[in-house]
């Protein structure tokens, strides 16, 4: 996560937010390594440990309590999963991002080979691997919406969010075994996307399918996902 920050953003003066920073550590390790306009929000501030850094309050189930156009980087590390709107929140990312600025967005990947494996014995996915409790409302632990990729990929695509890298930080030895039926895998998936009827998605389905049979998704522990701000010909419904 680090090495992509500073491989994409070199600008010291690059102005950065982490949302859902938990105790701080990566807002703590930018500002360590020269980045000097890092700022950080929470729904738990008093738990931000990061030194020198604003972390003011927020729920990420509202609007961001930022302007338009602040921030060349937006950054949410394990929080999408947690929220009721995702659409929503991937809009106020666009909103606060200035033009052409980027939004690195991570979450477990609940598509790689081992997890797709435990969903076809137990129906649920690793990571998400029971159901959430229905006696308590505790969206900061729960993971109430975990996504698959291309699900990511639409929420964010559709909110002006372009996807130019994706990353993962491990992965899974238990998906190794998966490389066996990575052929079939590839075959069934391609058979499945070529019968879309839109020739504008079957164009977008040959990336999708590219993507989706990377390492890092195929088998890969985290989607860490790096998009950018541009404008979009989406058409949504009114």
């Amino acid at each position: 996560m680090f090495e992509i920050i500073r491989a994409n953003v070199p600008g010291k003066d690059t102005r950065i937010v982490e949302l859902a920073p938990g105790e701080g550590s990566l807002t703590q390790a930018l500002v360590d390594s020269g980045y000097n306009n890092v700022e950080a929000l929470d729904i738990n501030p008093q738990r931000f440990e990061g030194k020198g850094v604003k972390c003011r309050k927020g729920n990420l189930n509202e609007p961001l309590p930022f302007e338009s156009d602040s921030f060349d980087l937006v950054i949410a590390v394990e929080g999408i999963e947690h929220l009721e709107n995702q659409y929503r929140f991937a809009s106020e990312i666009n909103r606060i991002l200035k033009g052409n600025g980027y939004a690195i967005i991570t979450t477990p990947n609940i598509i790689n080979f081992a997890s797709r494996m435990r969903y076809l014995m137990t129906g649920f996915y690793a990571l998400a691997a029971r159901p959430s409790s229905e006696f308590e409302k505790n969206w900061v632990i729960e993971h109430i919406y975990p996504l698959t990729f291309w699900q990511l990929r639409h929420i964010l695509h559709t909110n002006g969010l372009f996807i130019d890298q994706i990353e993962t930080d491990h992965i899974r030895k238990s998906s190794i075994v998966g490389l066996l039926f990575y052929p079939f895998a590839y075959l069934l998936t391609w058979k499945s996307l070529a019968k879309e009827g839109d020739n504008r998605q079957r164009e977008k389905n040959k990336e999708i399918l590219r993507q989706i049979h990377l390492p890092a998704i195929y088998l890969g522990r985290t989607q860490i996902i790096f998009a950018q701000k541009r404008k979009n010909s989406y058409i949504k419904a009114t």
